[in-house]
């Protein structure tokens, strides 16, 4: 999906907006109008699609030029962006709640090529997309299935025949299911006009987690770009009886997805998914990771190097994921190749990885160099704890706290806040280690205290700590951004407290392996940064993954510093061979 494609394609829906609140017609009217001009121009004979199609609207200027641009497209990119812009007409809270991101014809011919690799036949194996939105992969499946079959020579009905029996997909949206049969038609076109025969596509609108049970261990093939977002409460109720052994905390609604592609599986049947990349290390993943490796072969891992575009108005890393359904499930690690893919779909393979089977974090190689660190970084059994410091998130929730705030020390003076403390924010941490703090007014116009109403309340850090930016963004250079808490600090004021988009290291040991100016800078290193990308699936700096993050052996990497060595020299010793 280009970029020029994708800017072109978002000035068209600002004008379809525009045409649908002059015209007070809904986005099921519009899209209907689109689909009925371009099926009159270059599909003519298909029955109609059952959406609304009034003439004045397909003769509507702006729907005539966006018919001419789909067009201009194949049929698998030109339906994507029919699909796409229905979900982008219908509002933001709609499309919020159903997730309605569709994947990318690149990505999806990628999995797809994968999947016919690994010995995957479309004109055998049956195929579903419990998710399928506008088609974007079950369009696609059945130009394979049309394609191979002609090959072999059966006839139009045939193929229309096999392609219904064998194509199932769900989607909760009634709109976008009549989108995808109707897409099929058209993939079908040639063959539904020489048979005269109008196939009826398995397509349902239906809650696929609650009511496809009766296709559970029977499918050859499931592929998936499954919705993504938290679930609340009421919602987790509603399904905790089918998901309760992958579902922790506030679980995300694609980690049920990925737990039913794998039951909907016949033993030895493949699964390609189209996922964010939280699930590879998220703390509320670790069961469903478990479950994956017990009940599947992970094949292959794709990790998309370009985040930026790959979803329309989403800013997600991604992962393309293959997986074989496994008799009798796995109690050991799993093995799976990683690549690294560009949003056009090609890859280069960066070698495999182990995935532990504890639930802990997967780590994966974002890069071909990251694979010799990981074999090497993954035998090492320290952390965080062995340097004589525990993680803690910092507690004071702007937002929400009522307790009096302070913006300068001289304001605290004069309000004669004897029990206020300094206020640590991540805005405070510079990017070259230094904590900017010294009692002043800030521009952003932060508070710089707070008083919690006792100096002994146990939310004050009184020991030496580094302090994290807790959000932080995979296009940063660096992925820990960490400062040293001046000892003036705990001096002058006996503690601080940080606010909750920061992360606190404290020193729980008088002798600690590092000092905290020391794990600093052990932190901003480029070797314990790329081990840390490989664990984090998410932009947060979680407390989950920090633990988990292997460091170099502390008394080795001691030694060789007393020795004068080179910061980052002496790291990449002190991990061994």
């Amino acid at each position: 999906m280009a970029v020029p494609n994708k800017t072109r394609f978002q000035r068209f829906v600002r004008l379809l907006n525009h045409t649908m609140c002059e015209r007070q017609v809904t986005a099921e009217a519009l899209i209907g109008a689109a689909l009925s001009r371009w099926c009159k121009l270059s599909f003519q004979g298909l029955p109609r699609s059952g959406l609304p199609a009034p003439l004045v609207l397909q003769n509507d200027a702006t729907v005539v030029d966006f018919v001419e641009f789909i067009k201009s497209y194949d049929l698998s990119e030109a339906t994507y962006w029919l699909a796409s812009a229905y979900a982008q007409l219908v509002g933001h809270m709609h499309r919020k709640q159903l997730a309605m991101f569709f994947t990318p014809p690149s990505l999806t011919k990628r999995l797809l090529d994968d999947l016919e690799a690994d010995g995957v036949d479309f004109t055998v194996n049956s195929f579903c997309d419990p998710a399928c939105g506008g088609a974007a992969f079950l369009t696609p499946i059945a130009m394979r299935m049309q394609d191979m079959l002609r090959a072999k020579g059966a006839s139009p009905k045939q193929i229309l025949r096999h392609v219904q029996k064998h194509l199932y997909g769900t989607d909760k949206d009634n709109i976008l299911c009549r989108l995808s049969r109707h897409f099929l038609l058209m993939v079908l076109h040639e063959e539904v006009i020489t048979s005269g025969f109008i196939p009826k596509f398995q397509i349902a609108c239906a809650d696929s987690l609650l009511q496809m049970s009766h296709l559970e261990g029977k499918l050859d093939v499931v592929v998936c770009n499954p919705p993504f977002r938290k679930m609340k409460s009421e919602e987790v109720k509603m399904y905790i009886d089918g998901y309760s052994k992958i579902v922790e905390a506030q679980p995300n609604l694609y980690a049920l997805f990925m737990a039913l592609c794998v039951n909907l599986l016949a033993p030895q049947g493949r699964c390609a998914l189209v996922t964010p990349t939280s699930f590879l290390s998220g703390q509320y993943f670790s069961k469903l990771r478990t479950y994956l490796i017990s009940h599947t072969k992970l094949l292959s891992i794709g990790m998309v190097s370009d985040r930026l575009g790959v979803f329309i108005d989403v800013e997600q890393e991604t992962a393309l994921t293959l997986m074989q359904r496994q008799e009798g499930g796995n109690t050991v690690d799993g093995v799976a190749r990683v690549c690294v893919v560009s949003r056009d779909g090609k890859y280069v393979n960066v070698g495999k990885c182990s995935l532990p089977n504890s639930g802990s974090a997967w780590p994966i190689p974002r890069s071909e160099s990251d694979t010799e660190l990981l074999r090497r970084a993954t035998k090492s059994k320290f952390t965080i704890v062995d340097y004589g410091y525990k993680a803690r998130i910092g507690a004071f929730v702007w937002n929400r706290d009522q307790r009096p705030t302070y913006l300068s020390a001289k304001n605290v003076a004069k309000a004669k806040a004897i029990s206020a403390i300094p206020l640590l924010w991540s805005s405070d941490i510079a990017s070259d280690g230094r904590l900017r703090f010294d009692g002043s007014p800030k521009l952003n116009k932060e508070p710089c205290f707070v008083d919690l109403g006792s100096k002994s309340h146990q939310s004050i850090v009184r020991h030496p700590s580094v302090i994290l930016q807790r959000v932080t963004s995979n296009d940063q250079s660096r992925r820990l951004i960490a400062a040293t808490v001046p000892d003036e600090i705990l001096e002058t004021y006996g503690g601080f407290v940080g606010e909750n988009h920061t992360v606190i290291l404290e020193q729980t040991v008088p002798e600690p392996a590092l000092a905290p100016a020391q794990l600093s800078l052990l932190l901003g290193l480029s070797i314990i940064d790329r081990c840390f990308r490989c664990i984090s699936g998410a932009t947060n700096v979680s407390i989950f993954e920090l633990k988990q993050l292997p460091l170099p052996n502390p008394d080795k990497l001691k030694k060789l510093l007393s020795e004068g060595r080179d910061f980052e020299e002496a790291a990449q010793s002190a991990f061994g061979n």
